[in-house]
């Protein structure tokens, strides 16, 4: 008897988790085609970056949105760093001062970004629009970098990869549920 109970709950797990992997991807299908609708990025793109991240498989809407957000979190940590680098190595003070404010920028994007991940993930009507607050507040970055190497004469060293921090935080946006209101 109680390898027949066995049985039956191997039976049924192998049942149950090819159809949860199915419901998942379907619904990193359906939010990137969501995503893809706008003005933007394409559908392949949403899918490719989710994809690069193992727990979207198994990710609620909130828990994509939070992924999309640590990604663009991780890119501007990455190009924060290379400005940092080059500022060491930088010898003409106008240039320097320019690596430093972007340095500066990169770092309040880390920062925000990193928190509207966890909102994201908390959910929630404040934590909702506590990311959403904090997306918006990022994106623009590599933006205004380029602002203040243009405002001193100096060609800035943001590569087309730097930029694309806009479409990182614009992707977790989109992906971010509709926020309920918050109660007073």
């Amino acid at each position: 008897m109680a390898s027949l109970q066995a049985l039956f709950c191997a039976a049924a797990l192998l049942l149950l988790v090819p159809h949860a992997c199915v419901a998942s991807a379907t619904l990193v299908q359906d939010q990137c085609e969501r995503y893809a609708a706008g003005d933007r990025s394409s559908y392949d793109y949403c899918v490719w970056k989710l994809g690069r991240d193992g727990g979207s498989a198994s990710a609620d809407a909130r828990g994509l949105a939070a992924i999309a957000a640590r990604m663009a979190r991780a890119s501007a940590k990455a190009t924060g760093d290379r400005l940092a680098g080059m500022r060491a190595n930088e010898t003409v003070p106008a240039r320097r001062d320019c690596l430093a404010a972007c340095a500066a920028e990169y770092a309040a994007a880390v920062r925000r970004l990193g928190r509207a991940a966890r909102g994201a993930a908390r959910g929630g009507g404040a934590g909702l629009q506590r990311a959403q607050t904090l997306l918006a507040e990022a994106a623009g970055t590599p933006a205004r970098c380029d602002g203040a190497f243009a405002a001193a004469g100096q060609h800035s060293p943001l590569a087309g990869a730097d930029r694309g921090l806009d479409d990182e935080i614009e992707l977790a946006l989109s992906l971010l549920p509709s926020t309920p209101p918050v109660r007073p």
